[in-house]
């Protein structure tokens, strides 16, 4: 697994489990400890893969050296070029969306705060923006009204101006937001596609910074949302021989499924969520996607949900150059009550030191308590159970999720009539 953080490192373990031989390389430094005495170690790809080792990319942005191996034929998963640019290009993932058909929010695109601005005044509707560069946090923002949106807008500027490239002022939609996924292998979609609903905001009643997921649901569906949207990718994906997961981040309402992004990747939480239902041998499964041996899904028919819980400095974001342990100490914290449930946590930080499972450093993102249920507000249920459990100093998660987990199926539902 080339990783850059280690976030797919337990998915790796999972294969390493199942009687194969792996080793998980992690490119950036502050999370060299991640898995530390759980899983072997690479220091170098190019050593320790041959033409039978598959290469599993757990995120984006590696993209070129993805290429690079297919094109020495070694059986890739989850990274390209094409995957790279198609979710952090915007203007090109809103291309390829209107390529294949699907209905995209009005936009407009800005290389100028000032000219977003005077857009903003004239335009008086809610907007939504969205910044394209390398930003050095998330800035992506929902605004009430247009007083506030030109208020965060000048702050922006001020702050974070030099590191964007561009940004998009984008209509906001009302309804339900929706992930529709598919797995591809060497081009073809392997069945059935999923569903994903998730919240990003850290605290109750959606209070607090958006972080990558502090929680989820997920199932198997073939519902007209999918049809609607990312099974309209099928013609570039087949033309890229694109091997990986194709998701469709969206908003729906009676008016139809309207695009919002891409993300041609892992999603975290939303993966190690859905292999929750997945039957198969993980490793099979990751290494005939690579080689097309694989059409359908051996899959369960409930609903899979986890809850994230983390520690301090979380959800601050790491950064080379900032030392996370000088906002909140907690590299080696003992994580404990673990062991009864092991089978129902997917783990990010942590790695073994003397035999006791500790915080491995980074912003704190401890583990998921998954579970799966044919309701969905009982999966979520069984998710706080598992954590509750869970011994470790300052640890913390939404309590609020299943009654909005329960909400958001239903309102699904109503799109979608059994």
């Amino acid at each position: 697994m080339y990783s850059i953080s280690g976030e797919g490192a337990q998915i790796l373990s999972r294969i390493h489990n199942e009687g194969n031989e792996v080793g998980l390389y992690i490119d950036d430094p502050i999370y060299a400890n991640v898995f530390d005495g759980i899983l072997p170690k690479v220091k170098n790809c190019e050593d320790f893969i041959d033409k039978n080792t598959v290469i599993i990319f757990d995120i984006s942005g590696n993209g070129k050296y993805a290429d690079e191996l297919r094109r020495k034929g070694h059986f890739v998963y989850g990274a390209s070029s094409f995957a790279d640019n198609l979710e952090h290009d915007r203007n090109f993932g809103f291309k390829m969306m209107r390529k294949a058909g699907i209905q995209i929010p009005p936009y407009m695109e800005f290389k100028s705060f000032p000219d977003g601005i005077s857009y903003a005044k004239e335009h008086k509707e809610r907007l939504v923006f969205k910044p394209n560069g390398n930003m050095p946090c998330k800035l992506t923002y929902v605004s009430d009204d247009t007083e506030q949106l030109i208020a965060y807008l000048n702050f922006v500027e001020k702050r974070f101006g030099k590191d964007i490239d561009s940004f998009i002022l984008q209509d906001f939609i009302e309804g339900l937001v929706i992930s529709s996924e598919i797995f591809c292998s060497n081009g073809e979609f392997v069945w059935p596609a999923n569903h994903t609903i998730e919240v990003k905001k850290s605290m109750n009643d959606d209070l607090g910074p958006s972080t990558g997921c502090s929680g989820n649901i997920t199932w198997n569906c073939m519902s007209d949302i999918v049809k609607d949207g990312v099974f309209k990718a099928k013609s570039f994906i087949r033309e890229q021989q694109y091997t990986g997961q194709i998701d469709l981040n969206a908003v729906v309402n009676e008016k139809g499924v309207y695009g919002l992004e891409w993300t041609p990747r892992f999603g975290y939480d939303a993966t190690p969520t859905y292999l929750r239902l997945l039957k198969d041998d993980f490793g099979k499964f990751f290494s005939d996607c690579t080689r097309g041996d694989v059409s359908i899904i051996s899959h369960s028919n409930d609903y899979a949900a986890s809850v994230r819980l983390s520690i301090p400095p979380y959800p601050m974001e790491a950064k080379t150059g900032v030392d996370t342990e000088k906002v909140s100490p907690n590299e080696g914290i003992p994580i404990q009550g673990w062991e009864k449930e092991q089978e129902n946590l997917y783990f990010y930080e942590v790695m073994l030191e003397n035999e006791q499972l500790v915080h491995s450093g980074g912003t704190g993102v401890i583990c998921l308590g998954l579970s799966e249920d044919s309701n969905a507000e009982k999966a979520v249920e069984q998710s706080y159970d598992i954590l509750e459990g869970i011994k470790v100093p300052d640890k913390q998660y939404r309590t609020d999720l299943a009654k909005y987990f329960k909400e958001k199926v239903e309102e699904f539902n109503t799109y979608v009539p059994d």
